[in-house]
């Protein structure tokens, strides 16, 4: 794997004491709900699983791998190895244990299983992905065992219901074994032991691969470089899981067959991940209200605290291709992507010109991910960021909606590609948006004709590859029935076609996709889109719209110079802004706008939604902004107007 040769790794194991010190003893004793353990089965595979407060006498639920397990010691004179971790998750102190069962008793009527540990490794366990909740006693639960598939066979799939469960998750217990023969060279100076430690990130960090159905898929993020649980996975591949549901103390325990896998091997997984870990489940169980804590709420107003450490969700090669769009992921040596100009349009938005080094096919709505190592350098490792957290798995990759349209037929008869655009807006604080804004203010400053051809400076940032299934499928049939009222204005054309009747929500710099989404309509050679009436209402919330009007303007102007505007494709804009703002700033009784514009002072609300609701029914829904945004968006388009789920679509912003 390569770990060792970086400093520091090989004293690692320094840190790991022979025994529990004081402050660990009084860690484990004190204030923990819940210890994560592992043990081996009788085949010898890693099962986690919960040990809990128990009350006296309180017998062991039915499906708790360790009820099984715990009849093995004693088998062949051997004691039975374990391990644990304790985490205080309402404050992120975690400490680690591993050793021996030294005995066993155990009430086959009752249930219960006392059993003596003898530590002999403990150390600290990493905090920065721990997810912080505040738990409580649960003790009137019914453990319900829904699926016991122990033995799976290599075509056995998950049950979707389990699947659902790992995909909601945001924290695991990873248990790993490293097993050496007794007879061995090393099983003296390196004798067998267990490990389990936390896994913890977003909701869904973990993905199961829909291909096979009993492959999960978890990143490998930046730790503090132990690698007890990878490197006793590189020597003895198995591993197991214990996930829970703090809100139903529903349990899974998985076991089966581990691979850590680095570089391209990893990246053809799961796109933009150089290092990751597999478990071919062969074995598991699923419990419902099994776990005798439950999540309590926070002093705020969220029920969990995410860590700032974890990354954004990365999804699996195979699941995005699924997704349809023609999003496209590039292996081996990337595509380049020359930055040819820069159109600063305010002091934090500006729009950025590249010429990539191949034909791309992008369709409306879909973002290009650049990977922009070459101008900023490889992120070099640290454990711990407290000022910005993110820069710890920061692999300086990022994803924008490109905001230029690009027909097909265009860029499948170029011999190379043809130049795309991104809107940008400045990141506070952001190391690429940063660093790309900085350099076109010093050339401004320096001579504003360098920002009209930039490509003497070779700022050739690497094309990952092109991404999203939030586009606009212009090609579509019919859609949904508009039942709203017709529009009587005559200059709305009489295509042959059914007419498409569309709202778009944009929140600030979310309005890029609907930017491409317009040049598509407008500019479109095909008959589908020009003998169709489209009716599109767009929603646009900003502080900023003295800048993102003439965008929408510059869509139109630009049209115009080729050809006239199309009367098929009528729009509303509908700004919503703190900011003043007159139509006047950009209409003029020689010029007026070539679409409607109303402006609301303030922000989009649930009301607007009551009041227009006769003109939205019917119509095809794509969101894109802040969650906040999004949500406020989708909840009224189902909620409140009545449109079906699915026929809203969004793009979120995190990435």
């Amino acid at each position: 794997m390569g770990f060792d040769k970086a400093p520091g790794v090989s004293d690692a194991w320094r840190s790991i004491y022979g025994e529990l010190t004081q402050q660990h003893m009084r860690f484990h004793t004190s204030n923990l709900h819940f210890l994560p353990v592992v043990t081996l089965d009788k085949k010898g595979r890693p099962w986690s699983f919960y040990t809990c407060e128990w009350e006296p006498g309180r017998s062991v639920w039915e499906g708790d791998p360790f009820w099984e397990n715990s009849r093995e010691f004693g088998v062949d004179g051997t004691e039975m190895l374990i391990a644990g971790i304790g985490v205080e998750v309402s404050t992120r102190r975690r400490n680690k244990l591993a050793g021996k069962i030294k005995s066993v008793e155990r009430n086959e009527e009752g249930r219960t299983v006392t059993f003596d540990v003898e530590v002999n490794e403990a150390t600290g366990n990493c905090p920065k992905y721990i997810v912080l909740r505040a738990v409580e006693p649960h003790p009137k639960t019914h453990p319900t065992l829904i699926h016991d598939q122990t033995d799976m066979s290599p075509t056995d799939r998950l049950p979707s219901d389990v699947i659902s469960f790992i995909h909601a998750a945001d924290t695991v217990w990873l248990g790993s074994a490293y097993l050496v023969e007794t007879s061995s060279s090393d099983a003296k100076r390196f004798p067998s032991h267990l490990g389990i430690n936390h896994r913890g990130g977003r909701a869904g960090w973990v993905r199961v691969k829909p291909s096979d159905g009993h492959t999960l898929v978890l990143p490998d993020y930046s730790g503090n470089r132990f690698l007890s649980s990878l490197g006793n996975i590189e020597y003895t591949p198995v591993a197991s899981l214990a996930i829970a549901d703090f809100k139903t103390g529903d349990v899974l325990y998985l076991t089966g067959d581990a691979e850590n896998i680095q570089g391209p091997a990893a990246e053809a997984i799961m796109p933009m991940q150089h290092s990751l870990t597999t478990l071919r489940v062969t074995g598991y169980r699923f419990i419902k209200d099994a776990l005798p804590v439950r999540q309590a709420p926070l002093s705020s107003k969220e029920e969990v605290g995410v860590s700032p450490y974890s990354p954004v969700i990365k999804y699996l090669k195979e699941e995005i291709e699924a997704q349809g769009g023609g999003g496209k992921f590039f292996t081996g040596i990337s595509p380049k992507a020359m930055l040819q100009s820069v159109n600063l349009r305010s002091s934090t938005i500006a729009t950025f010109t590249f010429k990539p080094s191949v034909p791309l096919q992008i369709l409306p709505g879909q973002a290009v991910i650049l990977d922009w190592k070459s101008l900023l350098g490889g992120p070099q490792y640290r454990h711990m960021s407290q000022d910005k957290p993110s820069l710890v798995n920061d692999d300086l990759i990022r994803t924008w909606t490109v905001s230029s349209y690009h027909p097909p037929a265009l860029e499948s008869d170029a011999p190379e590609g043809t130049a795309f655009q991104l809107t940008m807006k400045e990141k506070e604080g952001g190391v690429v948006t940063g660093a790309l804004f900085s350099i076109a203010r010093r050339m401004k400053a320096k001579d504003p004709e360098l920002l009209k051809d930039l490509s003497r400076f070779e700022i050739q940032p690497g094309i990952v590859g092109i991404s999203g299934d939030f586009y606009l499928d212009t090609e579509k049939g019919e859609g949904p029935d508009y039942t709203g009222p017709s529009d009587p204005r005559p200059d709305i054309g009489s295509p042959s076609l059914p007419p498409r009747n569309l709202v778009w929500g944009a929140g600030g710099i979310g309005f890029t996709p609907f930017i491409t989404m317009l040049r598509a309509l407008l500019s479109s050679p095909s008959d589908s889109v020009r003998n169709r009436p489209w009716d599109i209402i767009f929603l646009l919330s900003t502080r900023e719209p003295d800048v993102l009007i003439p965008l929408i303007e510059d869509v139109y102007r630009l049209q115009s110079a080729d050809a006239p505007v199309p009367s098929n494709i009528q729009l509303h804009l509908h700004v919503f802004t703190s900011k003043e703002y007159t139509a006047d700033k950009t209409e003029s009784a020689e010029s007026p706008l070539p679409f409607d514009l109303q402006v609301h002072k303030g922000r989009l609300g649930e009301g607007w939604f009551k009041e227009q609701k006769e003109i939205l029914i019917g119509r095809e829904g794509y969101v894109c902004g802040p969650q906040e945004f999004e949500n406020l968006v989708i909840n009224s388009l189902v909620n409140l107007v009545g449109l079906e789920k699915d026929s809203v679509r969004k793009e979120g912003f995190a990435y």
